[in-house]
């Protein structure tokens, strides 16, 4: 069984590059189906603020399916795809899960985003046994990454690092006014999150609820996502963290909205991106890309916990790459065992193949099938 990870992510792709990769659930599903019924046997789409990953598993599917992709989004794909084929492609899942290969390292969100892909594709019916043993694996040595080392002792994500980005420019955020649009998201509700708790800057939050008027909602004044115009002149900063694929707000309305002249930011952390805002010497716009800079400094610092990562994840790569050896083959262990006459040492037999695969020592392991195989298999 072949594995492939097809990656357009930030290592190589910018965000103007990511968002045309970036679909919709209903698009996934899509895609899951037309992979699963005419490329590869399983598939798993791994989509993020960071990245768009396709994990398959089948037979020689590279060619057929980097074809499929160039006719999905153009031929521009190209020239961002990391390509990672077999054991690299278990690695770099592992890598991914535990948020090594994150912008942020050690950054929270990607070990639920590994788990709800894999759930998506399960729903789907397109996670067979390959991959749902390695997106298991992977998720549990992320975990152990988690408790066991310092990488995501003081956690760090694109929410938070926007905060303190909003501070640096803004100079200080006392009784600030900012509004975040899709307060109710996974990324969203870290944001809400982390301002509440700074308990002197003045929150409002966006809900798609109609009727009520506005109120207070954990300390957040909400407003009307119909209305989030009406008071655009007030608010010192604006962060918009939604999944929409459609722009929340727009350069002409927030040109029209605006009266007073003063220090604006206007965060916007989605992919693909949603505020359309025209930028001078007050009005101040980032998007996910602009935030490297504070997370560098932030990596930096994790920089000497990596080794330590990575030698607990390779248990786990190990672990499904002895796996997969002895999954695929079941049938000259039968063979072979078949061939043995007396049962006492079918039993012994047995037992030393089981033995081995407990070991989680690949290179034992595989030298123990090859030498089986020249023994007594035909092909």
């Amino acid at each position: 069984m072949q594995l492939l990870c097809v990656s357009i992510s930030h290592e190589k792709a910018p965000i103007s590059v990511r968002e045309r990769v970036s679909f919709t659930k209903k698009k996934q599903a899509e895609i899951l189906k037309y992979i699963k019924q005419n490329i590869a046997d399983e598939c798993v789409i791994l989509s993020t603020c960071n990245r768009c990953e396709f994990y398959l598993a089948g037979g020689d599917c590279k060619k057929t399916f980097l074809n499929y992709l160039v006719s999905l989004v153009g031929g521009f794909v190209a020239d961002y795809i990391t390509v990672y084929e077999n054991d690299l492609c278990c690695e770099h899942l592992m890598l991914t899960a535990a948020g090594l290969k994150s912008m942020i390292l050690g950054e929270d969100q990607i070990l639920g985003q590994v788990k709800d892909a894999r759930g998506f594709s399960s729903a789907n019916l397109c996670c067979g046994k390959y991959l749902n043993t390695l997106f298991r694996l992977a998720v549990t040595g992320a975990k152990k990454v988690k408790t066991e080392t310092l990488l995501s002792k003081t956690p760090l994500s694109a929410a938070t690092i926007s905060i303190k980005l909003c501070r640096n420019i803004l100079g200080t955020l006392n009784n600030k006014n900012i509004l975040i649009i899709g307060a109710s998201g996974k990324t969203g509700s870290i944001v809400l999150k982390d301002l509440l708790s700074l308990g002197n800057v003045n929150i409002y939050a966006t809900a798609r609820t109609r009727g009520g008027g506005a109120s207070d909602n954990n300390g957040a004044v909400s407003v009307e996502y119909e209305k989030r115009y009406d008071n655009l002149d007030i608010y010192d900063a604006v962060i918009s963290a939604t999944s929409s694929p459609h722009l929340t707000l727009e350069r002409d309305k927030i040109a029209s909205a605006i009266k007073t002249c003063k220090t604006r930011v206007f965060i916007d952390l989605a992919v693909p991106r949603d505020i359309e805002v025209a930028q001078n010497e007050s009005t101040i716009y980032k998007n996910i890309d602009d935030l490297l800079e504070i997370a560098d400094g932030n990596n930096k610092i994790k920089q000497k916990e990596i080794k330590k990562a990575q030698n607990i994840l390779k248990k786990y790569t190990d672990e499904f790459r002895v796996w997969k050896l002895f999954t695929e083959n079941e049938p000259l262990f039968e063979y072979a065992e078949n061939k043995i006459e007396n049962n006492g040492e079918k039993y012994k037999f047995r037992h030393k193949i089981y033995d081995l695969k407990a070991e989680n020592d690949y290179a034992r392991f595989y030298e123990f099938v090859t030498a089986l195989k020249e023994k007594s298999y035909e092909y």
